[in-house]
Order: structure tokens, then C-alpha cells, then sequence
């Protein structure tokens, strides 16, 4: 079948997405993704007409076409599914992503079909279903509005499948560039290295999926509660899967200067399995290597192993160092001594570390934030990077269902879905002492002393100081003097001064040449026969180039578990896979 995958996020690297498409792409179908992606991070459909026209005139003739999305990208995929429709096309659409498996009744009020969870084979599922002329609604994972264009009178919804273990067996993300489309100003352009805002510069790995820890402010707490015996939710690839696909991306794209690890705890393996990755890829890939900790899986042997290859940033969330927030409002089992041992391990080992803070929490006494930022004037650790982000009531977490019921919001918190606060908006629904626990921060990432931090805490925690300067305008002062202050410091400081100096020794990369980017990949058996889908485009003049084609395998071992008597073999027009459920 002919299929369209369509990322609404801002940045166009859709991992998820890039999974899904290679799934179906090495079961025989032919797939094009494209990117509706922008040149900032925004929640509002800011594409140019010539690229919704051209992307509903791509959306045309296709079987299906299916969409990944996240909260605060639910506007946009609203209007380009309403576009679709307005347009007169008539494919099923079916949305998939982490809003959709949060809140799939919102969900099924816009999109014919909801995939809730993980997409791989339930999407498979459903596009053969389709081709069989099958009836698609008991499909595992998959949900249908009440009066669906399947004939279903009622809501359907199907329990979530059990969860997939073997992650080796799934194929490489899809970075065919020739069957992908980006969003620009005078409509969709083909793919090419220097429009993918830095994807094929710094490229992201999934080495796990899952994370055991229920964290109220997390998606994953509702994640959690969606595959509640259905399997264990953290599952791992083995480091030899994860160096293969980093070998292959590296063979095929020149422009790869650096890997970031987007797992959610990559930390979870143990001190050996981490000992065995960080050999493997010192002699195999060594770029610079980024990943997220979680502070209760850091230990010393682990950071040791590590700090062997070019660390280039671990992130660590300490999100609140008082402890009755991290229990009992977070529920977070984390301990002061665990951030604070993950500080210092980073700081031993001359680890570039990032952190990363949550305030304005309605439910957190002001004491548990000031006993935060006692904590970040005695320990903090700089120079970091620094992230502080407003608290967001996102559909389906333990703290949306509370703020709900408590009447701080609706039936959403309109801010995750109109927001996504990065840069300088970080700042800007910051409360009074959310943005001084940010100036404290900064202020020790500078190498200001721990007294001097104490005594700028004493001041305006002070009563009489709150009392004349804790008014509605403080924060839009505050908000005004940080933008003012960091036009001239970039401006006036860093460009001229810098900048210069810092790459005296060294070629700049990527992310810093184009910071506005940043958001907070051989097999042997990849090589295709036959003609190719008509939908695929030729290669771009101009900028770098790919040196190798990527190419998705025709392929599958993990779609030929679920289809006994599947005789696997590769051909020109792919594998053809009985339906699964086909009588």
C-alpha cells in the first residue's frame, strides 16, 4: 500500500516516526514520511500556504496516512488533518505518538483511528488489514470513534499488545532521504543533509525503551498504567545492535559529528553491560557521546567506564532537591544523596553535565523551593548547562489528574498545549521564587561563592523585600531584564569576544553554528533489488551529500515472528506477509 507518515513537530527528528516507517517499509509498502516541520519551536501551525497545498497534494493518492504527534504539537496536527479532509481526501488517517496514547478520546475526536503505544505492528496490522479489504477495527493497540468510517456504531477500543522484548530484531530507523519531505517556505523540499535542522549532525539512538520510575509530572506515569501486565517496560538493544546502526549512519552521512543517547535511562544497565558499551564504542565509533542519567542508576564504576569515550553532555533531572517534593508530590524515589553524588562523580571526571530544574509547582511550599535553592548554593557544580522549566499538567500524568479534580485547570492545562518553552520563553511563567532559584543557579554557574548565593537567598526570601518587590509586574521586569541582558551578552560579549577565542583550537559544530536547533544510527542486509517506489525523489544539488545511500531492508525477522509459516526472503517489491488474523 501506498502510506504517508507525517511528523507535526517543530524538529525533524521524529524517532518514533523513522520506526514506524522502516517496519513498513521492509514488510514491502511503500512509504514516504514527510516533515511538517519549522524553523523554531512553536505549537502554532506556522507553515507557509505553498507548503500545506503541496503537502495535501502529496497526501492525495495515498492509502493511508498516519501522524505522530505530542501535546504541544496537537494544534498542528489538527490542521493539517482538517486540511486533508477539507481537501476532499478520503484515506483512513490515524494518529499515533505519546498525546495519543495519553489521551486518546481527545484523540479520536479529530483522527479516524488512535494508536495507542507502541506503532510498529499495529500499524502493520492495520495496513494489511486495509489491503485485504479486512475489517481493521480489532487490531491490537488501535482505537476507533463511535461512527468511524470502519462502520463501527460504538467506540472501539482494543487492549494495548504486549510489549516487544527482542529490540534487535526491529529494522534501523528510516533514513531513506529519497522518500522524505520537509516543510519550507516556498513548499516542501526533498530532504537534504542541511534541512533537517542538525538531525543527520547530531544523531539521536534509542538503546532502551521504557522507564520504571512513576514520576508524576512524567508521561511516563501514564505510560505505565497503559502496559500494566503486558510485559517489562524497560527493555534494552545490546551494545553491538546500537554500534552497527552508528556505523552504518556514519557510512552513509559525512555530516555526523556527535550521538545522543535519547533514552530515558541508559543509566539502567548495569556496571558491566556498561563497561562492555563504553570498550565498544571507544574502538568503533568514539564522536562525542551524550546521555540523560536518572540519579539513582549513577555509580562511580559506571561514570569511570564512561569518561573513557569523548563525553560531550550527560543530563541528570534533579527537578527539586527537598525531599518531601521529591516523595511526596513527585513521587520520585530519589534521595538528596544521589544528586548530590551524581554532581560530584560528573565534577570528579570533568564530565560537561546539564541539569535540569521544575518550578512553579501550585502543589510545592514555598520552604521545599527555598530548601532547593540552599541546595544549589551549597552543591551546585559549574560550569553546566541549565534547564528550568515551568511545571506542565500533561494529559493522563498523576499531577494532571489532581490539578483537574482540584479545579486549577480544565479538561487541559492550556499552557502544554500552546507552549513548549524553550529558550528564553523558559523564563517566562516563571513565579517570583521560581525565577530567583534560577538566578541563584546561574549565578553559582559563574563561579559566584557559595556565601555570596546564602545571602542573596536571605534577601529576598526576606518578608519586608517580598513585601515591596513580590508584585504582578516583578516577573515581567524580571523576564524584560533577562532578555535585555542576554541580547547584550550574545551581542556585544560572546559574538565578538567569545566565539572567537573558543574556536581557535577547534572546527565549531553544528549545535553551535545553529543553536536555534537544538531541542532539549552497517547491516549487511540493507541492500534492496527491484524497482524503486515512484514516490522517491532524486538526491538535491547543493550542500553536503550523503555518501552512502541508506537503504531500510526488505527484511523483517521481528513482522515474521507474528506470521508462522512466513518464509523470509528478501525480493524486489518486498516481503508479502499473510495478514495476521486472516482466516
Amino acid at each position: 500500500m501506498k502510506i504517508t507518515l507525517v511528523s507535526t513537530f517543530t524538529h525533524p527528528i521524529a524517532l518514533g516516526l523513522r520506526y514506524v516507517s522502516s517496519y513498513l517499509k521492509a514488510a514491502g509498502h511503500d512509504v514516504e514520511m514527510i516533515f511538517m516541520s519549522s524553523k523554531r519551536d512553536t505549537a502554532r501551525a506556522d507553515w507557509s500556504p505553498a507548503a500545506v497545498e503541496h503537502f495535501i497534494e502529496r497526501c492525495r493518492d495515498r492509502d493511508v496516512i498516519g501522524m505522530g504527534l505530542m501535546t504541544n504539537t496537537f494544534h498542528r496536527a489538527t490542521v493539517l488533518t482538517q486540511r486533508l479532509r477539507d481537501a476532499g481526501i478520503k484515506a483512513p488517517i490515524i494518529w499515533g505518538g505519546t498525546h495519543p496514547t495519553v489521551a486518546p478520546e481527545e484523540s479520536a475526536e479529530v483522527a479516524d483511528a488512535i494508536c495507542i503505544g507502541e506503532g510498529e505492528e499495529p500499524m502493520l496490522q492495520f495496513v494489511e488489514r486495509l489491503e485485504a479489504d479486512r475489517d481493521p477495527t480489532d487490531v491490537q493497540s488501535l482505537m476507533f470513534k463511535a461512527g468511524s468510517r470502519f462502520g463501527n456504531a460504538g467506540v472501539i477500543r482494543n487492549p494495548v499488545r504486549t510489549l516487544e522484548k527482542e529490540l534487535d530484531d526491529f529494522p534501523f530507523p528510516d533514513y531513506e532521504l529519497e522518500t522524505h519531505w520537509v516543510a519550507g517556505k516556498d513548499g516542501l523540499e526533498p530532504a537534504r543533509l542541511d534541512n533537517l535542522r542538525g538531525t543527520l549532525h547530531r544523531l539521536r539512538i534509542e538503546t532502551t525503551r521504557g522507564c520504571p520510575y512513576p514520576c508524576t509530572f512524567c508521561n511516563n506515569a501514564a505510560l505505565l498504567k497503559v502496559y500494566k501486565g503486558k510485559g517489562s517496560w524497560v527493555r534494552r538493544r545490546t551494545p553491538d545492535n546500537v554500534i552497527a546502526e552508528i556505523q552504518q549512519a556514519r557510512a552513509c552521512f559525512p555530516t555526523i559529528e556527535a550521538v545522543n543517547i535519547v533514552d530515558d535511562l541508559f543509566f539502567v544497565r548495569s556496571e558491566e553491560e556498561i563497561e562492555e558499551f563504553a570498550i565498544k564504542y571507544k574502538e568503533q565509533v568514539n564522536l562525542p557521546l551524550e546521555l540523560d542519567a536518572f540519579p539513582n542508576t549513577i555509580s562511580e564504576r559506571k561514570v569511570r567506564s564512561l569518561a573513557r569515550v569523548p563525553i560531550g553532555l550527560i543530563s541528570m533531572g534533579v527537578q527539586s532537591a527537598s525531599p518531601d517534593t521529591l516523595k511526596n508530590i513527585y513521587k520520585r524515589p530519589t534521595s538528596i544523596e544521589d544528586i548530590k553524588g551524581g554532581i560530584d562523580i560528573f565534577h570528579k571526571h570533568r564530565i560537561r553535565a546539564e541539569y535540569h530544574y521544575i518550578i512553579s509547582n501550585p502543589y510545592e511550599p514555598e520552604r521545599n523551593v527555598i530548601e532547593t535553592m540552599r541546595f544549589i548554593a551549597d552543591h551546585h557544580r559549574g560550569r553546566a548547562v541549565l534547564r528550568v522549566f515551568p511545571l506542565m499538567f500533561y494529559p493522563g500524568t498523576p499531577l494532571y489528574d489532581r490539578a483537574k479534580a482540584d479545579g486549577l485547570i480544565g479538561d487541559r492545562d492550556q499552557h502544554a498545549y500552546e507552549f513548549m518553552y524553550t529558550g528564553s520563553l523558559q523564563f517566562a511563567k516563571h513565579d517570583y521564587l521560581g525565577t530567583w532559584l534560577r538566578t541563584v543557579l546561574h549565578l553559582r554557574n559563574i563561579g559566584v561563592p557559595s556565601w555570596a548565593a546564602h545571602r542573596l537567598i536571605d534577601v529576598v526570601t526576606n518578608p519586608t523585600v517580598r513585601k515591596a518587590i513580590d508584585r504582578p509586574s516583578f516577573q515581567k521586569v524580571a523576564f524584560g531584564t533577562y532578555q535585555v541582558g542576554r541580547k547584550i551578552y550574545k551581542n556585544l560579549i560572546f559574538q565578538p569576544f567569545v566565539r572567537p577565542l573558543k574556536y581557535l583550537k577547534r572546527k565549531p559544530r553544528y549545535h553551535e553554528l545553529h543553536p536555534e536547533d537544538e531541542v532539549t544510527l552497517p547491516r549487511n542486509n540493507m541492500a534492496a533489488g527491484g524497482t524503486e517506489p515512484a514516490t522517491r525523489h532524486a538526491p538535491s544539488a547543493g550542500g553536503p551529500r550523503p555518501t552512502r545511500r541508506w537503504t531500510v531492508p526488505r527484511v523483517n525477522p521481528h513482522a515474521a515472528r507474528y506470521r508462522p509459516g512466513l518464509a523470509v526472503q528478501a525480493s524486489g517489491a518486498g516481503l508479502s506477509l499473510p495478514v495476521v488474523g486472516a482466516n
